[in-house]
């Protein structure tokens, strides 16, 4: 009876303590919601970015595509004629996927080349558990795990997945969670500066070789006149010193003879340097074509690379532990629990007062 006595001092009269604690309830979950969450920067991996969770778990990872690189701008183009010719791997294919390219696109050309990425942040009370699901999800859509990690706070994955089975792979992957634990980000860009950037390329690549096999045939074709001129006029003075030299050797026939002599061994010396100039040319004209086809052959390469990256999707699903309070929150935002248990500490407090009146 004494410990009776020494508990009902503790409340006031009237009141019983289911009443007391729903109010003490009300109270500290009103304060609880009003004060500022904690934020915590936790780092993301790629990208050097940074995520904050809160009790509204927001990201600030930045999303979108970085910006592509671009060609200096003392790197000269090859303007269609056979000078100032830009060897192909000056162009850095491997290292630089697209040249430099013009943004002001002619609104004429209504083609898309859109390279998607897919971010999402997930909430879950087994942040191992989903990690490993997530990652499943990826390779059951024939793709790529570029990075993941787990702890039991904090998870993060990183992937590639195939255009084509995308959007198959974003309902199941979100499907993962409740949309309350679900936040999605999705962004995409226009390669078409890109790819104009590449055809611009492509039809220069294809006017320098063409120019350069014209410039080949022009050499060929004027060595060919050149050389069957002076074989004619060596193959007169051959004949003309035959018959000279038939004839009675007076001093004006032995002259005669000298002088086509002389004339005959100045063309075969200009037979000679026409062929070792033609000869140099030549090797010129095919260095110039083998520049050129391989030019094509680069740009063809950096056209493909624009095509494969525009047919895969890259994204990443960052996962963060929640706690039951949170997830209180989620389904009833705001002021929802306070107010809750306020109204039942009020009907507490009414039921309390006829009870007690009763009594």
């Amino acid at each position: 009876m004494a410990d009776e006595s020494t508990l009902r001092g503790f409340r006031p009269k009237h009141v019983s303590w289911l009443t007391i604690v729903l109010a003490l309830l009300a109270i500290g979950t009103f304060l609880a919601i009003s004060r500022p969450g904690i934020q915590y920067a936790v780092p993301m991996g790629i990208g050097g970015g940074m995520m904050e969770y809160g009790e509204g778990y927001t990201t600030s990872v930045p999303v979108g595509v970085p910006d592509m690189p671009m060609r200096d701008g003392s790197v000269s183009n090859v303007s269609g004629s056979s000078q100032g010719m830009m060897a192909p791997d000056m162009y850095y294919p491997d290292e630089y996927p697209y040249p430099y390219y013009n943004q002001n696109v002619p609104v004429t050309d209504t083609r898309e080349f859109l390279k998607v990425n897919y971010n999402a942040s997930m909430q879950t009370r087994d942040v191992h558990g989903l990690t490993r699901r997530v990652e499943t999800t990826v390779r059951g859509y024939e793709g790529r795990i570029d990075q993941e990690s787990s702890s039991p706070q904090y998870g993060y994955v990183s992937f590639v997945v195939p255009r084509a089975k995308y959007e198959a792979f974003r309902d199941e992957l979100e499907g993962l969670v409740d949309s309350r634990f679900l936040t999605v980000n999705v962004s995409s860009q226009n390669l078409l500066p890109q790819k104009q950037s590449i055809e611009e390329q492509q039809t220069q690549a294809d006017s320098a070789l063409a120019d350069y096999k014209a410039a080949r045939q022009k050499i060929v074709n004027a060595h060919a006149s050149t050389i069957k001129s002076l074989q004619s006029q060596i193959v007169a003075d051959a004949e003309e010193l035959v018959s000279l030299r038939a004839q009675i050797q007076t001093p004006q026939i032995q002259a005669q003879i000298q002088a086509v002599y002389d004339e005959w061994s100045l063309l075969n010396q200009q037979l000679a340097n026409e062929n070792a100039s033609y000869s140099s040319q030549l090797r010129n004209a095919d260095a110039n074509i083998a520049y050129a086809e391989k030019w094509q052959t680069a740009v063809a390469t950096q056209d493909q690379a624009l095509l494969d990256n525009v047919e895969t999707v890259t994204g990443f699903v960052s996962l963060q532990w929640i706690s039951l309070w949170t997830m209180a929150q989620l389904y009833l935002p705001g002021y929802w629990i306070p107010t809750i248990f306020a109204v039942l500490a009020f009907l507490s407090y009414l039921w309390d007062r006829r009870r007690f009146a009763v009594a």
